[in-house]
C-alpha cells in the first residue's frame, strides 16, 4: 500500500492513504456489471481507484458524470457486457480458474462454481448444500450427470454465464430441453423452444417433410413438460391433419385420447366443413347433370337461307335493297 497510499492522499483518499471501502465497492460494482450509479457522491475517489486498476473504461464514465454527459455511460455499458460475455465465454472453454469439473457421458467440462451458484438456484443448493459433489472433494468437487452430452451442458453454462442461448451443429434440442427442466431454468428451456420451433418452420420453407419429426416432438415435449413446443407442435398437426393422418395413420391412432379429442375439435379442416363439401359437391353435380339433361330435351332449332324470287329487270338495284331473307324452321 505504500505507493498507492501517497496516490490515494493526493487524489483525494482516504485517511493516511488507505482506499475508502464505499467507492471500491462501486468500482467491484463496475467490474461485477459494467455500471456506475451517476448519482455517486464519491466520484473522485471512484476515479482514483480506477487509474490505479488501469479501468480506463470507468474514468470515462466518472468523466462523463462529471461532464454532464451520463447518457453516453450506456455505450460504455454495452461495450463493457460483450466484452464480459466474451472473456466469460473463453474462460469456460479453457477451463481457466475452474473449480469444478461436470463428469459426461462422452468426455468432461470444467466449470466455475460462483458462476454457477449466482445464476442457478439448483447448482447453489447443490453446491452449497450437505451434497456429495460438496463433501467429496472441497477444493474441485466432481459432479457426474449421466445422460448428458458435453453439448447439452456447454449449452447450459453458457447460458448461465451470459443468459444467452447458444446453439451448436451437434446439439440435441430435447435433451437441452429435458436437462434445463432438470436445472429449474424454465427461460433456457423457452429459448430452446423457440430454436427448435424455428428450425422446423425454416425447414417447411425449404419444402422439407417435417410431419414424422412434429409427431415424435410431441409426445417428448408433452411428457417432460415442455408446453410451448408441444402447443406448436399440436397446431401444426390441427393444420395439416389430412396429409398426417394419411403418412402416419397409425401413430395418430396411437396418440393418447386427449390429443385425439384435441385433434378433433381443432382439426383444419373440420368435420363439419368436410360434411358441407361433400354435400355441395354433389348438389353441383347433380344441377350439371339436371342441366344436362333439360338441354337434351329442348327441340333443336334450324336456320335456313334462301334467295328470294325477283325479276332480271330489278337485278341492277339488287346491291341497294335486301336480296335474300330468312326463316326459322
Amino acid at each position: 500500500m505504500g505507493s498507492y497510499g501517497a496516490m490515494g492522499q493526493a487524489d483525494g483518499g482516504g485517511e493516511n492513504g488507505q482506499l475508502q471501502p464505499g467507492p471500491f465497492r462501486a468500482v467491484l460494482k463496475y467490474l461485477y456489471t459494467g455500471e456506475l450509479d451517476e448519482n455517486e457522491r464519491d466520484l473522485m475517489h471512484i476515479a482514483h481507484i480506477a487509474e490505479l486498476l488501469e479501468v480506463f473504461d470507468l474514468l470515462m464514465m466518472v468523466a462523463n458524470i462529471l461532464n454532464n454527459k451520463a447518457f453516453t455511460n450506456q455505450e460504455i455499458t454495452k461495450a463493457f457486457h460483450v466484452r464480459r460475455t466474451n472473456r466469460v465465454k473463453e474462460c469456460l472453454a479453457k477451463g481457466t480458474f475452474s473449480d469444478v469439473t461436470f463428469i459426461l457421458d462422452d468426455g468432461t467440462i470444467s466449470a466455475h462454481k460462483p458462476l454457477l451458484i449466482s445464476s442457478c438456484d439448483w447448482m447453489a443448493a447443490m453446491f452449497g448444500g450437505p451434497f456429495v459433489e460438496t463433501c467429496s472433494i472441497p477444493s474441485h468437487p466432481q459432479v457426474v450427470f449421466p445422460y448428458t452430452s458435453k453439448s447439452c451442458m456447454r449449452a447450459v453454462l453458457e447460458y448461465l454465464y451470459t443468459g444467452m442461448f447458444t446453439s451448436s451443429p451437434d446439439l440435441d434440442d430435447m435433451k437441452l430441453i429435458i436437462l434445463a427442466i432438470h436445472l429449474c431454468l424454465p427461460h433456457l428451456v423457452a429459448l430452446t423452444e423457440q430454436y427448435t420451433v424455428t428450425g422446423l418452420m425454416e425447414a417447411t420453407q425449404m419444402m422439407v417433410d417435417i410431419d414424422g419429426d412434429v409427431l415424435v416432438f410431441l409426445e417428448l415435449a408433452q411428457f417432460h413438460c415442455a408446453y410451448q413446443l408441444a402447443d406448436w407442435c399440436l397446431h401444426h398437426i390441427c393444420t395439416n391433419y389430412n396429409n398426417v393422418c394419411r403418412k402416419f395413420p397409425r401413430d395418430m391412432k396411437a396418440m393418447s385420447p386427449e390429443n385425439q379429442q384435441y385433434f378433433e375439435k381443432h382439426r383444419w379442416p373440420p368435420v363439419w366443413y368436410l360434411k358441407e363439401e361433400d354435400h355441395y359437391q354433389r348438389a353441383r353435380k347433380e344441377r350439371e347433370k339436371e342441366d344436362y339433361l333439360h338441354l337434351k330435351r329442348q327441340p333443336k332449332r334450324r336456320w335456313l337461307f334462301w334467295n328470294s324470287p325477283s325479276s332480271a329487270s330489278s337485278s341492277a338495284a339488287s346491291s341497294a335493297s335486301p336480296s335474300s331473307s330468312s326463316a326459322v324452321v
